[in-house]
Formats: C-alpha cells, structure tokens, sequence
C-alpha cells in the first residue's frame, strides 16, 4: 500500500482520496529522490507540462491520419517519415530500423448467400457523408490478415463465440462442423483464437462478425448518434497464432532482415490453414436469419431480432479469399534525448501502423507519445538534461501481431537487456477511464506519479483538494472490487496494476526480454465502435473519443512525469517486495486450479516451496527498501555504489525469465506473466502452471512447478547480490 509522497519542502502530508474515504497517512519520500532533489525535479516537471498543447496534438494528430497506412505499405513509410522529421526538427536524435517481415493483405474477397436464397455480402463498408475520409479510394476491403487463401462452398453452422467450449455446445447438439463454415461473433477471444479453433475441429471456412450484443445498438447508440458500432461496420485484424510467438511468423527469435533464413509460410505454426473473412453484423443477419436446427443454447443468442439457431443450413455461403502474403519491409522509428549517463535508457513506446487512418488505434497513442517527445525536446533546450537517456520508439506493423516492436526487441536482445530500465508503452486511449497494467514493481511509482498529475476533467474533489488522476483510479478500481471486498471499506484498499497478456507492444518487453514495464491509457468500458473499422478516422477522435485532445494532453504528462523520474531517480524506484506478495497471492489462487467446482482433485499440486521462496524474496526485499529509503533521503547516495544497485534492481525482472529453450520452443519465457488466449488479451499469471493444469498433466504440472520455484531462487539470490 502507498503511504507517502513528499512535496517540494520534503514535508511530510496527509491528503484525503476522496468523500467518505477517510484519510490515508503520508510518510514515506518519493521512491528514489530525496527531498532536496524532489525540489529541482518538480520545477522541471512543471516546466515540461507547461509545454504541453492540445493545439500541438492535433496538428500532429491530422498529419498522420490523411490516409490508410497499412503496415508495409508506402503509405506506412510515409507516416514513419513524417515522425522522423518531426523528432529532428526538435532537436531529438533519430533512427531508422528497417526489417523485412511476411505480411498479408487481400487481392480480393467475395462472399455470398447461396442457399436457400441468394445474396451478395458486402465486405466493403460502405461510405457516409459524414465523415468524408470513409470514401478514400485506398481503402481495402474488410480482411483478416494471415488468412489462407481459399474458395469454399458449404452449409454454415453458428458457433457463438467460437471457443472450445462453445463446441461442446456444438457437439452436444449432435452437430459437426467438419468440412463447413462456421460463423462466430467476436468478443471473449482474439480472433486468432476462433479461427484455429475452427481449423482443429475441421471447418472448412470461418465468418467472424460484430455482434450488436457485444458491440452495437444494444450496448448504446451507435454511430454517428454515438460511439458505438453501427450496422455496416466490419473489423479488420490479424488471425496470426501468436501464441506460438509475437512478431514475424517466420522468424522466431530473430530480427527478420532481408537476408534473415526464415521459415517455410507452408510449415510456419503461426499461420492459419483455412480461410477466414470478416463481416459486418448488417451482412451477417442475412445469413443467421437463413439457419435452421436446434436452437440456440444458453449463452449463444445475440441482440440480433430473431431467434439464432445452429444450421447446419439451409444457410449455404460461398467465400472466395484470395490473399497476397509475402515479405515486406517496415521501419520503426527510434528518437534519443541522451542523458548524463548515455548507456542507461528509459523506453517510451507506441506504434504508427494502422489498419485504416488510425485515427485512435493507434493515432492517439502516436500523437500523445510524440508530443512527450516534443515538449521533453523543448525542455532540454532550455537546459534540462536527464541523467539517463529518454528513448521514444514508433512501432511498425503492430497490428499484424506486434511485428515491429518484437522484431526490435529481437535484433538488439543483448543491449536492451543491459540498456534498458524500463519500458512504458500505450496504444490507443479514449475518454473513460484510466488503466495502468505492468509488472508489480511499479505499482508504488505509478501511483506516484499519477497523484501529481491533475484529473481528466479538472473537477475538484469533495475536500476542496484537486481531483489527481490518481484519485479517479482509485475509485474506479474501488468500484469494481466484488461485495465480500467492498464490504470491509475502502480505508487500506490501494490500486493493482494489471496483469499484461497480449494486444500491444509491451509484449516483446516483458515476456521475451525480461524488462520492468508499465502500459498506460485510458480504457473505454467495452469496445469501440470504429475498433479495426474504416471509421476509425479524426472525426471518430473529434466527436467521440477524445474531443479537444484533452486526453492526449493528460496522458502525455503521465508518459512525460514517468520517463523524467525513471531517467533521473538516484535509486531505480522498484519495490519488489510487492511484486513478491503479489506473486504470493498468485501461488495462493493457483491451489483453486487444482480442484472442480465439486471440490474434487484434478490434479495434484504442490506450490509450498514458491510459496516459502516468495515470502523470503518479499522478506530480502523490504530489508532492501528501508536502507534505499534511507541512503537517499538522507543524501548519502547516490554514491560509488549506487550504479551497480541500480543495474541490479533493473535486471531482476530478467531473472523470473526461463531460458532452458530458445525460440521457437520458448519464446515466452517469463515464467510469472504471460497471455491468457481464451480471454480477450488478458494476462495470466503463471502461465505454464495454468496450462499445465487445464491440459490436466501431471508430468507437466512438475515441471512448471519446478520452473517457479528455479526462478524465484535466481530472484531471490541476485536480491542478496543487491543487498537484500
């Protein structure tokens, strides 16, 4: 639980959360400052936010969002180097990482209605009068990238979300889906999941489209009344297996160059066998309005106005998938603000490609990051020098599955790892509320940060005090919290950070790499209408998302605050004595994998060792806090010592990595976070140990045992190492 922040005297305060919270004592001084420099390091980030300009934001905003940018295509590149430029004029020194990876992209996609009636199916969204940019003439039609090239005729079976357990449903039914199309709704999984799921139960084909319930009028008014999904709009995304690994499906572990081996795109595991195609939730009722069979069971019934049933048929469709896959250079965009200490980086990133103009995936993420960059620019200018370096990274080909972000992290594995900090990343944002995920290590120093940036909406708490982004986390996070919780009281309730699955491009960083990492946004509750669409274009941003850029602006002073006390703290601000009570509280949960919901074993689990293991690394770990806290609020470091310390506080992350077997066996290697691919992109703590206990192995259930306990003893002897 965070107890203290400082101010600029160094006087300790008490402030009130909020109402009815009561108040929360403050104690402790700001991790890894002491108070005389806590007095330097305020009017430096007032300066910064002083730079800041919503007016600034959008003209970047409208530069980068004429036109579609795919990933790889000219476009793309001209977007990459509207950013290079920006970042030189600013005085900020700039690279250009070019790799040549296989990307997909339609020549052509047909769908009709064959039985009992015929029907043409629009794969194109078409254009409306209000927003002019929905008629650009470079627009595709709506696609899955990695899709398998294909031309198929056969009945259609609906298979709700598309999940495994969806097909139980199926198979209950006495329905087989073996050599037939399947039509599944987003939503619950990525759709790569719905797609290999499909091709192992012996489809021919699978539709997938937006469901009203899940996106559209039954959520709230749609466009261009509201934000959310109208009827004719499809999404487009990737259908690549990323489990196997993220970034380019050829290359594992390797940071695909035009001379790069890679694999055969015939054998890769990371593409799909049969072919996949997206549809809008107007086109899809002309084929679910046509099935018969049994009706639908509990759960499978959408917002649509007639009863769904299961096919197969009479329902035939017709889907002729023809796509062009090959390799295709990118280039992310790196910009350098040095520091004192130039071999020392904080990483800040997000991505430029789009599947159409991007205008919030990923054109707020872009424009917040890049005036980060601009205003930390002006900044130093003036005279503000950090003592470590400030990295702004430019993704490419994020949506094909986080290609450009992981192709980096490939290529220069060995320098980030001795390089890096840490790394923050954000995509997309949007009013609503905020979201902070990452590695426990930073949850104190996020929370940090985010009480001395000022709220979204400016409005002043019920103490008089003004109302911090912090604060609003706060409650928002309170509110979510189930009864049993809440009816204790929110007195010592302190925010968690999430756990970080899958979606962006902080994978690469935590989970391959190794690296303390935060992402950052403001999260829609739900999804949004214009998601992966041709509408998500400046007017989608102008009138529903993020009206006047406020959100931008906000968040590019939590990115500004974030990187500026990561680069000049004298002591790295971690504290992994709550990573390992978090982990404890992981270990804890895992004992209910083990058990059905009649109490009855499924397998035999036995984590009492991790669970001694993390109460000794928490335990090391505050010991190691308390002499920090002390040696520098009391200006004895930093000193001689304090550079080691610092390098090996940024790589214990590095040790709960399992590098027994390299890519393509183990490109996942951290062993307490990963991704859970039958959520959304949730994370999954101890991945392994879940897996292994769904499959119901108990070999395997050893050996992931095992492999906690063996990383939980690298972390706790390189705490000793520390001092811990």
């Amino acid at each position: 639980m965070i107890r203290s922040r400082w101010t600029a005297a160094g006087v300790a305060v008490a402030f009130a959360v909020a109402s009815g919270w009561g108040w929360q004592s403050i104690s402790d001084a700001r991790l890894g400052f002491s108070s005389r420099a806590l007095v330097a390091e305020r009017k430096a980030e007032g300066a910064f936010a002083s730079q800041l300009s919503t007016e600034s934001i959008s003209a970047f905003h409208r530069s980068i969002t004429k036109r579609p940018h795919i990933a790889g295509t000219p476009a793309s590149m001209a977007v990459a180097e509207t950013i290079r430029q920006g970042l030189e004029k600013a005085g900020l020194e700039t690279e250009v990482h070019e790799f040549q990876v296989y990307l997909s992209t339609p020549r052509s996609i047909s769908a009709e209605l064959v039985e009992p009636t015929k029907a043409t199916l629009s794969v194109r969204e078409p254009a409306s009068s209000e927003d002019p940019d929905s008629s650009n003439p470079e627009l595709l039609p709506a696609f899955v990238a990695y899709s398998a090239s294909g031309d198929v005729q056969a009945p259609v079976v609906y298979v709700n979300y598309g999940l495994p357990a969806d097909y139980a449903k199926i198979d209950a039914a006495g329905i087989d889906v073996r050599g037939k199309i399947v039509m599944a709704r987003y939503a619950r999984s990525h759709r790569a999941v719905k797609i290999h799921t499909a091709q192992e139960h012996g489809a021919a084909a699978i539709i997938i489209y937006s469901d009203p319930a899940d996106d559209g009028y039954a959520k709230g008014l749609t466009w261009p009344e509201g934000p959310w999904r109208a009827d004719f709009m499809a999404q487009d995304g990737n259908g690549k297996y990323s489990w196997f690994w993220h970034g380019d499906p050829l290359s594992p572990g390797v940071g695909a160059r035009a001379a790069s081996q890679v694999l055969d795109p015939a054998s890769a595991p990371t593409l799909p066998k049969i072919p996949a195609i997206v549809l809008s939730y107007k086109e899809a009722a002309k084929i679910l309005a046509q099935l018969r069979g049994p009706g639908a069971p509990a759960g499978f019934q959408g917002a649509l106005p007639f009863a769904y049933r299961l096919g197969p048929g009479p329902a035939v469709a017709h889907l002729n998938v023809q796509m062009d896959a090959s390799r295709r250079p990118i280039r992310d965009i790196v910009a350098k603000l040095r520091g004192r200490n130039a071999d020392r980086w904080v990483v800040l990133g997000t991505h430029h490609d789009a599947w159409t103009f991007g205008g919030m995936d990923p054109g707020s993420g872009t424009s917040g990051v890049y005036e980060t960059a601009r205003a930390l620019a002006a900044l130093a200018k003036q005279g503000w020098t950090p003592e470590r370096t400030i990295v702004f990274a430019f993704w490419d080909a994020e949506e094909p599955g986080l290609v450009g972000s992981t192709e980096y992290a490939e290529a220069f594995e060995r320098e980030l790892r001795q390089k890096a900090v840490a790394y923050i990343n954000t995509d997309l944002f949007m009013r609503g509320h905020f979201f902070g995920g990452g590695t426990p290590s930073l949850r104190d120093f996020l929370v940090q940060v985010t009480q001395d940036v000022p709220a979204l909406d400016g409005h002043g708490s019920a103490s008089g005090r003004s109302s911090s982004v912090y604060d609003e986390w706060r409650a928002d996070s309170w509110q979510k919290q189930l009864p049993e919780r809440r009816r204790k009281g929110p007195k010592d309730f302190e925010v968690e950070l999430a756990a970080l699955g899958s979606g962006a491009d902080f994978v690469a960083f935590q989970d391959y790499l190794g690296l303390p990492t935060l992402s950052v946004q403001y999260d829609f509750e739900g999804s949004y209408g214009a998601y992966h669409s041709n509408y998500d274009s400046r007017y989608y941003v102008e009138h529903f998302s993020d009206p006047g850029f406020h959100v931008a602006r906000t968040l590019a002073q939590i990115f500004g605050v974030s990187v500026m006390r990561l680069a000049d703290a004298a002591v790295l601000p971690f504290r992994y004595s709550h990573y390992a009570r978090k982990i404890s509280e992981f270990l804890d949960d895992a004992g209910g994998w083990a058990v059905d919901d009649d109490g009855r074993a499924i397998v035999k689990l036995n984590l009492e060792n991790s669970k001694a293991l993390a109460n000794e690394i928490a335990a090391r770990a505050e010991a190691l806090e308390r002499r920090v806290d002390d040696n520098v609020e009391s200006g004895r470091w930093p000193d001689a010592s304090t550079a080691a310390l610092n390098d090996r506080l940024a790589r214990l992350e590095q040790t709960l990595l399992d590098e027994s077997g390299g890519p393509p066996k183990r490109w996942y290697r951290h062993v307490i976070y990963g991704w859970n691919i039958y959520s959304l992109y949730d994370g999954q703590p101890l991945p392994g140990l879940a897996e292994a206990v769904r499959l119901k192995d108990p070999a395997r259930v050893a050996e992931e045992t095992t492999r906690i306990e063996n990383a939980l003893r690298r972390m706790l002897a390189e705490l000793g190492q520390a001092g811990g």
